[in-house]
């Protein structure tokens, strides 16, 4: 049995540095998706639609108005001027969709506490590209 929760949004900017083409600054409008299977219940029920809805709010909210910086860059980034600028640091060496999904999966296991069934994730850059990811998958 599956649930899920969609349309949690973010707004963050990156480059992802691998090459050339996409080594320039630019921003996203991110949604994610994220589901969560496991066995039924004796109650008939898996996890409670509002509390996995608050969890993805919750740390969508960390990375809204983020610059996106892989960890392996976070000492060279200097950025000043009439605006704030706060990074969130992905981990990994690039910024990319598919490390954003591995460590935004893992946040949200992190806070599901004693909840066993496995999650998935899907976070849309825009919306015609995204990438997929499940506690299955390794880095």
């Amino acid at each position: 049995m599956r649930i899920r929760v969609v349309d949690v949004f973010f707004e963050a900017a990156h480059y992802t540095g691998f090459n050339d083409k996409y080594n320039y600054l630019h921003g996203h409008t991110y949604r994610l998706e994220v589901e969560y299977k496991d066995r039924l219940g004796p109650l008939d029920y898996l996890l409670d639609f509002e509390e996995l809805n608050s969890i993805v709010r919750q740390i969508a909210s960390q990375w809204n108005y983020k610059l996106l910086v892989p960890e392996t860059d976070i000492d060279k980034i200097k950025i000043t001027g009439p605006f704030k600028v706060e990074t969130k640091v992905v981990k990994g060496k690039y910024a990319t969709a598919e490390a954003m999904c591995m460590q935004i999966l893992s946040e949200i296991r992190e806070k599901l506490g004693d909840h066993n069934g496995e999650l998935s994730l899907t976070i849309w850059e825009g919306s015609r590209y995204s990438s997929n990811c499940s506690e299955h998958d390794k880095k």
